[in-house]
C-alpha cells in the first residue's frame, strides 16, 4: 500500500515540474517530455518494478520510429513509455477523445484519435505524419485491444499502415512477463522484473499494399522467435529508476 501511494502521488510534483518546465521554455513539448522521461519511471522504481532489457540500443539507432509491442498486461504501454522516455506520441480509440481524464491526458501528449472502423484513411494518418515530421516516435500495439498471456495474437495493418505513411522505421519491443508484476486487468502493480527485448529497427522502404499482409508476418514471426528463444544479456533495469 505504501509503494502504491507513493507510486500514485509522485505525478503531482513531477506534472508542476513539468509544468514549470514548459512555461521557462515556452515550449509545450519541452514540459510533456519531462513529465514522459520522468514520471514511468519513478513509479516503476517506487513499485518496486525493475526492466531487463536486451538490445537496448536499439532504442536510440532509428529516431523518430514507430515502436511496436505485444501485450500481455495494463502495463505494457507504460513499460514502453519508461524506455522510449521522450518525443513520442500514440494512437488511441476515437471515443476516448471524450473522455475527461484519457481525452485529456491524449490532447496533452499529442495523441492520434483514430476510428477503429477506419484506421487507415487520410484523415486517420494525417496527424501521425504531422507528429512524425515534428520528430515524434509513435507507440502502438500491433494488436489492438488483445490481452493474452499464452501467445502473440494476430497483429492488425493499423500500425504498419502508420509506418509506411510516415516513413519512419519499425522497432519491435516484445516484452515477455509483465504480468508477473500486473495481472490482466489489474490496476496496481507488484514488485519483480519485467524481461524486454528490442529488436533492430525494420525499414519500411519499398514496402506496397500488395505485399504488406506477408511483411507483417515476417515482423509477428520475429516476437514468436524472440519469445520461444529468449536472446542472453547482461541483466539491467533500464527505466525501472528515475
Amino acid at each position: 500500500m505504501a509503494r502504491r501511494l507513493a507510486s500514485v502521488s509522485s505525478l503531482g510534483p513531477l506534472a508542476a515540474a513539468a509544468l514549470g518546465v514548459g512555461l521557462v521554455r515556452r515550449n509545450k513539448r519541452a514540459g510533456v517530455n519531462f513529465l514522459t522521461r520522468f514520471w514511468p519511471g519513478t513509479v516503476l522504481a517506487l513499485s518496486g518494478v525493475k526492466l531487463n532489457v536486451t538490445g537496448a540500443e536499439h532504442l536510440t539507432e532509428r529516431r523518430p520510429a514507430v515502436f511496436l509491442f505485444n501485450f500481455r498486461s495494463n502495463i505494457d504501454v507504460f513499460l514502453v513509455a519508461a524506455l522510449v522516455k521522450d518525443n513520442w506520441t500514440g494512437v488511441d480509440a476515437l471515443e476516448m477523445r471524450s473522455s475527461r481524464v484519457f481525452g485529456q491526458l491524449g490532447k496533452l501528449l499529442d495523441v492520434a484519435f483514430v476510428d477503429r472502423e477506419h484506421p487507415g484513411s487520410a484523415a486517420a494518418l494525417r496527424p501521425l505524419e504531422a507528429a512524425a515530421r515534428k520528430g515524434l516516435s509513435i507507440l502502438i500495439a500491433p494488436e489492438g485491444s488483445r490481452f493474452d498471456t499464452d501467445s502473440v495474437g494476430p497483429f492488425k495493418k493499423r500500425a504498419f499502415l502508420i509506418a509506411m505513411a510516415t516513413g519512419l522505421p519499425i522497432v519491435p519491443v516484445v516484452i515477455r512477463n509483465s504480468e508477473s508484476v500486473a495481472g490482466r486487468n489489474a490496476a496496481k502493480l507488484n514488485p519483480g522484473t519485467v524481461d524486454i527485448a528490442v529488436l533492430p529497427p525494420v525499414s519500411v522502404e519499398g514496402w506496397t499494399l500488395l505485399k504488406l499482409r506477408e511483411r507483417i508476418e515476417q515482423v509477428r514471426a520475429a516476437y514468436l522467435e524472440t519469445l520461444a528463444e529468449w536472446p542472453m544479456g547482461e541483466p539491467g533495469n533500464r527505466g525501472g529508476t528515475p
